[in-house]
């Protein structure tokens, strides 16, 4: 318990050292002094290439895909070498399956074949036998009644009549078939394009199912929307971006920033970066690319980010590697000998503003017009001179003038 009474002692006094405190009332002031203001933003994030090249799923590839396998993470790579590889077990059933229904087909249509000269051999065959029926009909018919009697007149005509109309049953039959027979053909034919059409949709996947790079270089993973890296199992769509191939001639700093510390990125910024391998070595850069719209780094994190980019002055190779972790400070303001005083001390009400100055009477209402201003303290621009002593509260009534 000592220590830690201690520890907040000394706290307190370098808290408000250069400030005193009546003991008559219990004000706390401090003392207006001249100094340099800085204010810079922190950011944490990591070096990407300034120019890459996309390491994307073949266009070509139709629907989705599994990801069987990928090359590892920063790995040196040559032209046309394979960096990952889908899941060919899917096209190759469905594949299989559309060959059958299209081998199916063509048995279908071979059958359809037998089956209408079956149907037209029949009606060929009825037509001829009705012919001759009908020739024997009329060489045989006789109206002579002393041969015949009236009512074997009438049906021997009326067979003839019956043999007439059989003839062009069947001629009807023959014409109608034949349209029929070939219009089954061509609905066998159509089925079978659209079993080709899928066929060779399966087949120019399975050509593709190999993703390679398009030159030499380091591979690099591409991180998704969700800021996720590929890995296998995940469902890949033509045209997706996989990884990348940087040039690291030349690098910058992709970096993130709290949206409540973001007042005042803006681009031209200067900005110093940090390697966290290497703290010891400073790099010096400008903001050159920031977001207009703060969101989150992480899936259903509550806090949004600033994402923006540094673009470095000097790159040096041999330790500047994509995705290498780097903290920034990105400076915002740079003033010399200037007045400032804590945001607490400073007040305002319709436009107006004002500190509490202290004088041998007590403390007065003191306009000032102010400047700069960081997330703790302000530039003072008019009002106030070194030396001055000022409240860091607002005083009681019987301090005041």
């Amino acid at each position: 318990m000592v220590s830690l009474r201690n520890t907040l002692l000394v706290f307190i006094l370098v808290w408000v050292s250069g400030c005193s405190q009546q003991a008559s009332d219990g004000v706390l002031t401090m003392d207006v002094k001249r100094a340099d203001f800085y204010v810079d933003i922190p950011a944490t994030g990591e070096l990407e290439a300034s120019k890459s090249t996309s390491v994307i799923v073949p266009t070509g590839l139709r629907g989705p895909q599994s990801l069987a396998w990928i090359l590892d993470n920063f790995s040196q790579v040559k032209a046309g070498d394979v960096v990952a590889r889908m899941d060919p077990t899917r096209e190759n059933y469905s594949l299989k399956m559309e060959q059958f229904d299209f081998d199916k087909l063509a048995y279908d249509s071979q059958m359809q074949t037998e089956k209408d000269k079956t149907i037209s051999q029949t009606l060929s065959t009825g037509t001829r036998v009705t012919s001759e029926e009908k020739d024997l009909a009329e060489r045989f018919f006789s109206e002579d009644e002393r041969v015949y009697t009236k009512i074997e007149i009438i049906d021997q005509m009326r067979n003839q009549d019956y043999l007439v109309a059989k003839m062009h049953y069947f001629d009807w039959g023959l014409d109608k078939h034949d349209d029929q027979a070939a219009a089954e053909q061509e609905l066998i034919k159509l089925k079978q394009k659209g079993h080709s059409a899928k066929i060779n949709r399966y087949e120019n996947n399975l050509n593709q199912m190999e993703i390679t790079a398009p030159h030499d270089g380091l591979f690099v993973y591409q991180a998704g929307w969700d800021g996720t890296f590929p890995v296998v199992g995940d469902m890949m769509w033509s045209g997706f971006s996989i990884g990348l191939l940087p040039d690291t001639s030349v690098m910058q700093a992709k970096l993130f920033v709290q949206e409540s510390e973001a007042a005042g990125l803006a681009i031209g910024k200067t900005a110093t970066v940090y390697l966290d391998a290497y703290p010891d070595m400073p790099f010096t850069g400008k903001v050159t690319q920031v977001d207009a719209l703060a969101k989150p780094k992480e899936k259903d994190s509550p806090v949004n980010y600033f994402q923006f980019t540094i673009s470095l002055d000097k790159t040096l190779v041999e330790i500047m590697q994509p995705g290498r972790q780097v903290k920034a400070q990105v400076h915002l303001l740079n003033l010399q000998d200037v007045v400032t005083v804590p945001n607490q001390a400073l007040f305002q009400k319709e436009g107006q503003y004002w500190v509490y100055l202290k004088t041998r009477a007590g403390f007065i209402k003191q306009a000032v017009t102010p400047g700069s201003r960081s997330l703790n303290r302000t530039v003072i621009t008019e009002g106030l001179n070194q030396d001055d002593v000022i409240a860091l509260t607002t005083p009681p009534k019987r301090s005041r003038v």
